[in-house]
Order: structure tokens, then sequence, then C-alpha cells
């Protein structure tokens, strides 16, 4: 990344940034907790603690970084090392993410590309390129299909903690992540004081991966005589399913168990939702690769994250691109590009530039 392209960028979300800081959200106890920054060209800064929510919000001010983090733990000391901070608890956060669920359309926007001659093809990635023999990445797109099944799935998590762990609606916070998926952050005391594995468990419970194996619950099932839901959690939502399904399956009942848990199960990353020291992108700032904002879903329905998140501005400006899919933003389509330089709305040219398939010019 070129100081050209490190200025643009620090420039367009420092504008951002001096229009919205408004729509920063802070978690309660402030001064309890670990704050991190990662600079534009640089490496992470973690360990740093503001007395209030003013005081951080000047240093966001004053960086404009690329991205902005928070912890969802509380600490006596949050800005000395680890094991040192004196951890108080931590609220329960949940990641859904479009990469981890199976979708038809990755086939179509999900690919390899060789960094060096940027030829490209599809998954899966070879070791290296077979053109030029130069080392591949990933690129991993968004449409409206991925992103509709990550929400549909974050519902499904939300459901989980309502209907099972008897959390209050008004207590689940839903974020669109600025990226490919969301956040749920759960206000509910019960949860601050768990450890990993309560947590993990926890997660483990919402994905269906805790359940006994799907031949034991079948063998239950064939032996009911009555219908109609029976039990609670897991037992209930496999038994409605099935009840309603039996009559004209013609498949195993083994199958239909199966079918039951993946129709219904939330596939969350319980790496995160176990991890009580980690810092998550704070609520209202950009995401560092895209140039969305991480921001709250106030109405599930309303919500669009092809529209909604990008917050930065349509000024334009002419980059050089490398190499970049195709890809939509604000309802337009932008791309393919190859070698290439093109005029784009900032918001458009951010996600290019950030991920350093692009420089200013």
């Amino acid at each position: 990344m070129n100081e050209a392209t490190k200025n643009f960028l620090r420039s367009a979300y420092k504008e951002f940034y001096f229009r919205g800081a408004g729509a920063i959200e802070f978690p309660r106890e402030v001064g309890a907790r670990e704050f991190g920054y990662i600079p534009f060209g640089g490496g992470m800064v973690r360990h740093l603690s503001f007395r209030s929510e003013g005081e951080a919000v000047a240093e966001i001010l004053k960086q404009s970084p690329s991205s902005v983090y928070c912890s969802n733990a509380r600490y006596e000391s949050p800005a000395r090392p680890i094991d040192e901070k004196g951890w108080l608890g931590a609220e329960l956060i949940f990641d859904i993410d479009a990469t981890d669920i199976p979708t038809t359309c990755k086939r179509g926007h999900d690919l390899w590309y060789c960094e060096k001659c940027f030829a490209s093809g599809k998954l899966p990635r070879p070791a290296k390129c077979s053109k030029c023999g130069g080392p591949s990445a990933q690129f991993h797109g968004t449409c409206e299909t991925c992103l509709g099944a990550a929400m549909d799935h974050a519902m499904r998590a939300v459901g989980f903690l309502t209907e099972d762990f008897g959390v209050d609606r008004d207590a689940i916070s839903v974020y669109f992540s600025g990226n490919r998926g969301y956040h749920l952050h759960v206000y509910d005391p019960r949860f601050d004081p768990l450890d990993q594995l309560a947590r993990g468990e926890i997660a483990e419970y919402v994905r269906g991966s805790s359940l006994p194996l799907s031949q034991t619950i079948a063998s239950t099932l064939r032996h009911r005589t009555q219908t109609g839901a029976v039990g609670a959690g897991w037992t209930r939502r496999i038994t409605t399913y099935t009840d309603a399904r039996r009559e004209d399956y013609d498949g195993t009942l083994q199958k239909l168990v199966s079918e039951a848990i993946a129709s219904q199960r939330a596939l969350v990353d319980s790496s995160v939702t176990t991890d009580i020291h980690r810092v998550f992108r704070l609520a209202g700032t950009l995401h560092g690769t895209m140039g969305m904002s991480k921001m709250k879903v106030v109405s599930v329905d309303r919500f669009d994250p092809q529209e909604d998140p990008y917050v930065l501005s349509a000024k334009p400006v002419t980059i050089a691109v490398s190499f970049y899919p195709q890809f939509r933003a604000r309802h337009r389509d932008f791309g393919p590009y190859k070698s290439v330089t093109v005029e784009l709305p900032t918001y458009a040219a951010v996600q290019i530039l950030t991920r350093g398939l692009g420089e200013v010019v």
C-alpha cells in the first residue's frame, strides 16, 4: 500500500468519523474495557483504555484507523497485559459469517486468484498458480443469497436464546458485522461470569453439535404413539418438525431427524463465543477491509446489507486496479477489473484499496 493510498483511506475514514461519531455505540462501563485499533499499513495496537466515551472518540478521530475494537470483557486494569488485567466478566457474543454457511451462490462469487499474475479460477484454491507458479489467495464475495442466509442463522440464534435460554429479546442486539455476517451481543447478567467451557457448551447447543446421535433420537421417536411436541429445547424442536413431516416422508426416520437439526441449527462461530478476552469491532465504526459500518439492525425486515452499511461518501477517486472480481455495492454492479485504471465512488474504491488489490493514482 503506497503513501497516496494510505493518505486517501485515512482521509475517507476521518471524514466519516467527523460527521458520524455520534453513531459509535459504546458498551457500559467504558473505563473497564480494553480497546484497540489497526492503523492503515500497520499492525494491531491493543491494551488501551479510556476513562470516557468522549476520550475514546477523540482518539478515534485523531488516529482515523482502519479498524477499532473493544472488549466484551470488563477488567480491573484493562491496559495491562492479559494475565494481569483482572477479568471481571464478559457479555456473551455470537458471530455468524456467510463464509461458514453452505450456499450454492458461493460457486459464483468465491474464487482463488494469483497474487503475482492475477490469474483466477474456481475454488478449491491450488497451492500455486498453474500459469506462473506464483502464490494464490482466496477471495470471498457476497450476494443477497448468502447474506440472507447469514441473517436467517442469526435469527435462529436469537430464537434459541429467547426460547431455550429465557433471554429477553430486548437484551439481544443484532449488528451487521461490516463485512459478511452478523454479531449478536447478549446483555444478560446470567452469562457474564461464564468461563470458556460454559460458553462453548452454549455455542455447541445453538449449533446443534452437542446433541445425542441422531439415531438415538430417531429410536426414541420411532416408539412414540402420540403426536405433538414433546419436551423442551431440541427435543421439542425435533419432534415438532418430524410430526409435521412423517406421514408423507419416504426416507428413514434417522434422515428426517438429521434434517430437523440441519434446518434449525444456527451456525455460529464457536471460537468467537468462547474467547473471553477477545476484542470485537466497535459498533458504529468502519470495517478495515470493506469500509462498511458495523451497524445495529433495528428492523430485520427493513435492513438492507447491500445498501445501509455503505456510509462512506460517493466522492469519485481514480485508482489503478490489479485485480478485483465483480461486486455489488449500493445496488450498483462494479467490475470485474484486471490491470485497469478506473474512477469509482469512494465507498466502492475502498473495498479494492484495503485488500491491497489497487492503488490511488
